[in-house]
């Protein structure tokens, strides 16, 4: 029993309690994988502006290994703010095993550590122009503007232009009775696909490509260029039994490739189709913008999604969180962070739970692992 018990400690040890306490331990893990003997170059993207505590606000990346021999894991983690904190603890406990092995020349391995820290810091899932970031990477035939096929059905329940009560009646009622009218796999749907018309309202994509995503792509241009074939792996909270992680690939993808997860992962992959598991599609996830820009590239991309809470429960955080931000009566962003719904919203998506971490950091690190042996394969 003793064994369990430092197992589900060790798995909260990765989780930081703050985005400047995450950063600053992926930096320190940076210079211990150095002084394993590891050839790591890292660089911070700064969005120019700062945290709760004046820190700056950076995107973290990191290159372990040869980008010489043309193949990467590439780990993200962070683009929904509060699910940072869960996504920085897999890659603290995946750079901390790299610390134990040898130096390796035949792949790379590129972190990317908060893709959104100012969500991450100031305890949001939306960038700092309210912005949901796995909205906005479009390809290059798509355009920001449209909504889902349903969306008005649903708009004025997901936005109320008001502050949010701490118990609000109806709320369940009122879900209810949509899912009666609609079907739940079609409200899934339309609330959670992305909409680029409604600036104030949750999964708003944008109206362009946001500050950090442009960074980040800057950066990735010049990295990526020499780079032939890219095992990917985005990490995300909220969606799915509590603890459990669904790996969720793009449509599109060719049945050789699926089949090939599957063989892989057996019992986790799920394809991003409302009717099917789940997920929904998306419009401008990371992975179809990353795989339209770079499309010489071979991909092979899932997102892991850790379950939480049921999805009635994660759009009430989600929609009483947004209420607040954009029609609550604050002066200041400290003042903001320090509502309830700030809070809910943080551990919606990032439960304070042991026993919840320990299969978050065991499972990151076992996805990881699989799509690394099977790069250098």
């Amino acid at each position: 029993m003793q064994i369990d018990t430092a197992k589900l400690m060790e798995g909260g040890f990765w989780f930081a309690n703050s985005y400047a306490e995450a950063a600053g331990r992926f930096l320190i893990a940076c210079d211990d994988l150095r002084e394993a003997g590891h050839k790591v170059e890292n660089d911070r993207l700064e969005i120019g502006m700062t945290g709760p505590d004046g820190e700056p606000l950076c995107i973290d990346v990191a290159i372990v290994g040869s980008l010489e021999s043309g193949k990467v894991l590439l780990s993200t983690s962070g683009i929904h703010g509060v699910e940072g904190y869960p996504g920085s603890a897999i890659q603290l406990a995946v750079m901390d095993d790299l610390c134990k092995e040898e130096a390796f020349k035949d792949h790379a391995v590129i972190f990317v550590h908060t893709i959104n820290p100012y969500g991450m810091a100031w305890w949001r899932r939306f960038n700092e122009n309210n912005v949901d970031l796995n909205r906005n990477f479009l390809t290059r035939n798509q355009e920001y503007s449209g909504v889902p096929e349903g969306y008005e059905h649903i708009k004025e329940f997901i936005n109320p232009e008001s502050p949010p009560p701490k118990k609000e009646k109806w709320f369940k009622l009122k879900a209810l009775n949509l899912i009666r009218k609609y079907g739940f796999n079609n409200l899934k749907q339309w609330v959670a696909e992305g909409q680029y018309e409604y600036p104030k309202a949750i999964q708003y994509g944008g109206d362009c490509l946001q500050p950090g995503p442009d960074l980040l792509l800057n950066w990735l241009d010049r990295t990526l260029k020499d780079v032939k074939e890219i095992w990917a792996i985005d990490l995300h909270t909220g969606l799915g039994p509590s603890g459990y992680d669904t790996l969720l690939v793009s449509e599109g993808m060719s049945v050789d490739d699926f089949n090939h997860f599957e063989s892989l992962f057996p019992g986790h992959i799920e394809s991003l189709d409302p009717n099917a598991g789940v997920g929904y599609q998306i419009v401008g996830d990371l992975h179809q913008g990353l795989i339209d820009r770079y499309d010489h590239i071979k991909w092979l991309a899932l997102t892991q999604e850790f379950g939480t809470f049921k999805p009635i429960q994660v759009l009430q955080a989600s929609r009483a969180e947004n209420r607040w931000t954009q029609w609550g009566k604050y002066m200041t962003e400290i003042e903001a962070r320090r509502h309830w719904s700030r809070e809910q919203m943080l551990r919606t998506f990032n439960p304070k739970d042991v026993v919840w971490q320990h299969k978050i950091t065991s499972r990151g690190r076992h996805v990881f692992n699989t799509a690394r042996k099977d790069l250098t394969s």
